[in-house]
């Protein structure tokens, strides 16, 4: 198991060079789609690197305790995703940042491919590596809790610094979404949640920036 654990952060290390070149490179020409096709590429790392792990170590990633959702759960979800989008926004407009690129950035193209990237594909696999496939290899270590919920939120706020922002929502929404999977053993709410934040975050931007 701790060869896979180190194999999937080398990965992501990997495909997460495209950030670098886009952070700093901004006005290089198709920086943005340099981005997005990271974007793309190290999600179906982590699903490559998940499919093994839950093969070998039998830890039912890819199962959910039943097929039918609960109604209520999924419009808190939905409510939680547009709270979190809010926060960024507070968040961006006191550190006096942009939240994502102004709409003269984006064509038909790469709106899709970032839609599609940023706002799906991306969010997916970071639910079932950092809450799911996470929460399960540490509870099978027997740790408790309050040790789970704390190194998960450390570990997806430095996932996302370098924003330019003090991104102190992913603090707080890693603490959420820990408890809510730790509650409910459902991704697909927690998968809701980050969906919709991301959705509103691109949209936000390409009609009101």
């Amino acid at each position: 198991m701790t060869r896979v654990f180190l194999a999937s952060f080398i990965l992501m290390g990997v495909f997460l060079l495209p950030y670098f070149a886009y952070i700093f490179g901004r006005d290089i020409p198709f920086s943005r789609t340099i981005l997005d096709i990271g974007n793309l590429l190290w999600p179906l790392a982590i699903f490559v690197v998940l499919l093994y792990e839950d093969k070998k170590e039998k830890l039912g990633i890819w199962r959910n305790p039943s097929l039918e959702m609960n109604l209520k759960t999924v419009i808190l979800s939905l409510a939680l995703g547009v709270l979190w989008q809010l926060i960024i926004l507070l968040l961006t407009s006191l550190f006096d940042a942009p939240n994502t690129d102004p709409r003269e950035s984006y064509t038909l193209a790469t709106l899709i491919l970032h839609i599609f990237s940023f706002a799906i594909i991306g969010p997916i696999a970071e639910e079932l590596l950092l809450r799911k496939w996470y929460i399960s290899v540490m509870e099978r270590a027997s740790f408790g809790k309050i040790a789970i919920v704390v190194s998960n939120a450390l570990i997806f706020y430095a996932a996302h610094v370098g924003t330019g922002v003090w991104r102190l929502d992913t603090l707080i929404m890693a603490v959420i979404l820990c408890l809510t999977y730790m509650r409910t053993r459902d991704i697909r709410y927690c998968v809701i949640t980050h969906v919709t934040c991301n959705l509103l975050g691109i949209f936000s931007a390409y009609y009101f920036v």
